[in-house]
């Protein structure tokens, strides 16, 4: 891997963590994976091997004070292993992406652990600056934080992608094939319990009938994927206009009743 390659890795890690604070899009592996393979210059591997990830890790979220793996190193390292010992597309490629991804990101976990109990020293000192009326340094606190804030991935997606390679290699010339070949079936298995756990958080009690209408339509229609999307959608906005005239119909005797105590009112 060219220094360039690695450095607009990092940039991109960097990038995608300033997200991290807002609706947490750009974290997510299948927006991460294809511009980590443009620059890699593997595109499609960067597809599915991110595809494949996202799918792992479609129901996990941070809430509460729970983080997750690191999706954004994780994917940036699993895209580039897949493509740096050559095997791309293939289940022996796609199986490696997936176990070097799920390691580092658990390992970038543990950092942004650290990185949360600093962060928190800049909330006294802007709390000391706003009593002084220093509204122009607390800006700066801003700016060094998020600058922090990149620089925690950043740095590590640099040093772990440009020299780690031939440790990669190495490493994989050592792993038996059977280990291999049990990672490939297990990067197949994974999206299956990454979408169980989404499955948990979604299907309360009256969704359970759209997910057996997509069933149906898969199965015994057998619609293709586009054509189950366009349906559901019509579905999801036909749902959303009923709930939102029933929340109109439920306001209006609350309303009726408001004008009718403001007449009584008058009368006396």
């Amino acid at each position: 891997m060219s220094l360039l390659q690695a450095l607009l890795l990092a940039l991109w890690a960097g990038f995608c963590s300033y997200d991290d604070q807002g609706p947490q899009m750009f974290r997510r592996p299948l927006l991460v994976g294809p511009i980590a393979g443009i620059i890699l210059g593997d595109i499609t591997s960067g597809l599915i091997v991110s595809a494949t990830l996202e799918l792992m890790w479609m129901g996990l979220g941070n809430m509460a004070g729970y983080k997750t793996p690191d999706m954004i190193i994780g994917t940036i390292v699993g895209i580039t292993v897949s493509i740096q010992t050559g095997t791309g597309t293939s289940p022996e490629g796609i199986a490696a992406g997936v176990a070097a991804a799920t390691t580092v990101a658990v390992l970038a976990q543990q950092l942004l652990l650290v990185f949360d109990f600093i962060r928190q020293a800049f909330a006294p000192w802007a709390d000391r600056l706003a009593l002084t009326g220093n509204f122009h340094s607390i800006l700066k606190i801003n700016a060094v934080a998020v600058l922090l804030q990149a620089s925690v991935r950043a740095v590590p997606t640099f040093l772990v992608v440009y020299f780690s390679n031939g440790v990669v290699e190495q490493l994989l010339k050592v792993i038996p094939t059977n280990i291999l070949s049990g990672l490939s079936v297990a990067s197949g298995l994974l999206p299956a319990i990454g979408l169980s756990i989404l499955m948990t958080m979604m299907m309360k009690g009256f969704f359970w009938p759209f997910l057996l209408l997509g069933f149906a339509l898969a199965t015994y229609l057998e619609l293709n994927i586009l054509s189950i999307t366009l349906i559901s959608l019509a579905f999801a906005m036909i749902y959303s206009l009923i709930m939102e005239v029933k929340d109109r119909q439920n306001d209006m005797p609350k309303a009726v009743n408001q004008i009718d105590d403001e007449e009584g009112e008058y009368d006396l």
